[in-house]
């Protein structure tokens, strides 16, 4: 029988504060971000932990890979495929950002289920209610009325995320920011480069802050600058095939990327001409591929369901979207296609297993272990 002064003991251990833990995803951080920016603290970070560049899942999108990291799975598993989708069953397009459409726990449920205490802290409020809706403690830039578009808003999300990680009721964090900087200025520009610097210090006082910190951090996508934009309904409108598209990275934050991204789901009044339909879209310069739904569902892992009949990419310097032409000269740094899937994979404080993907920094989940 366990005497009393042992229960207490035993009590005491339990009670213990767990080691710290964040999950952070800096919004459109690719690698020549990094590479381009004086960010010594971050730099350090990952010589002392463990860094690969990775991919992030497919489209190359905010919504898609915050729900692959949030839940540690792939789109064909957590549902989120877009930021909008045509949902048949209401027969429209809407956003991707309610938790109804999520389909795994997310890593907010499953800690707290091991006694864990969670906090999130964003700049989208669509990222906030889509995978935030069952965590402890969450904390929005947005619905706190923090201007999006300005580079505060991402030092305000780090300023109010090392409040929340030094509270002793806050075991795991995740923190996520916007990417309206990376959508506005290259690499190389110095708005860019003071910012990027800016959030690094940020960065190293939260990890000074707690010497044993386990710190996963990558982004969601990358970033590059596109000088055409093409609209694929008007081009297959042209050889007479009729189609409806959605725009995968539309959302209400337009003057990030004026809904024109590197990736569209297309819908065909007659599924029979994907054949032709495919033809057309690939004679077109600036379109790499037209994918047929359950082909691209096996290549890209997203679920069927919630595509559309093709699922179109775009090349590096081309963006896809709904225009009142076929085709016209834009300049817009934009993401959603391929060329924007490298990104940066850290995990400091903690040896992980395999680094390929976004998915592998929460696949496992070794936070969730009692030490």
């Amino acid at each position: 029988m366990i005497s009393i002064s042992r229960r207490s003991l035993l009590a005491a251990a339990m009670a213990a504060p767990r080691r710290k833990v964040l999950i952070c995803l800096i919004d459109g951080l690719g690698p020549d971000y990094i590479a381009a920016s004086e960010m010594p603290n971050l730099k350090r970070l990952m010589t002392e932990g463990v860094y690969r560049e990775g991919n992030c899942a497919m489209p190359s999108l905010t919504n898609v890979n915050n729900a692959s990291l949030a839940t540690g799975s792939f789109p064909d598993r957590h549902g989120i495929t877009a930021n909008t989708f045509l949902d048949r069953e209401l027969g429209r397009v809407v956003e991707m950002s309610s938790p109804k459409y999520l389909m795994r726990k997310t890593v907010f449920e499953t800690a707290q289920e091991k006694g864990w205490k969670t906090a999130f802290c964003g700049a989208k409020d669509k990222i906030r209610t889509l995978i935030a809706a069952n965590v402890g403690t969450s904390v929005g830039a947005e619905k706190q009325g923090i201007p999006m578009y300005e580079a505060a808003n991402s030092y305000w999300v780090f300023e109010q995320g090392r409040t929340l990680l030094r509270r002793p009721d806050v075991d795991l964090l995740y923190l996520t920011t916007t990417d309206y900087m990376m959508h506005t200025y290259p690499p190389g520009e110095s708005r860019s480069q003071e910012h990027l610097k800016r959030l690094d210090g940020l960065l190293a006082g939260m990890v000074d802050d707690h010497p044993k910190l386990e710190l996963y951090l990558c982004a969601d996508h990358g970033m590059n600058e596109k000088t055409v934009a093409i609209d694929p309904v008007r081009v297959l409108a042209e050889k007479g095939i009729r189609a409806s598209g959605a725009a995968a990275i539309a959302d209400k934050h337009k003057v990030h990327h004026q809904d024109l991204g590197g990736s569209l789901y297309l819908d065909l009044e007659n599924p029979a001409e994907a054949g032709k339909a495919r033809e057309a879209l690939l004679a077109e310069p600036g379109i790499e591929a037209a994918i047929p739904r359950n082909e691209a569902a096996r290549q890209f892992r997203l679920m069927a369901e919630r595509t559309g009949d093709l699922f179109v990419l775009a090349a590096k310097n081309a963006a896809l979207g709904q225009l009142k032409a076929k085709r016209t000269e834009v300049r817009v740094r934009t993401h959603g296609s391929l060329h924007e899937r490298r990104i940066p994979l850290l995990v400091y404080g903690r040896k992980p297993g395999k680094l390929e993907s976004i998915v592998d920094l929460t696949a496992k989940r070794a936070w969730e272990e009692r030490v």
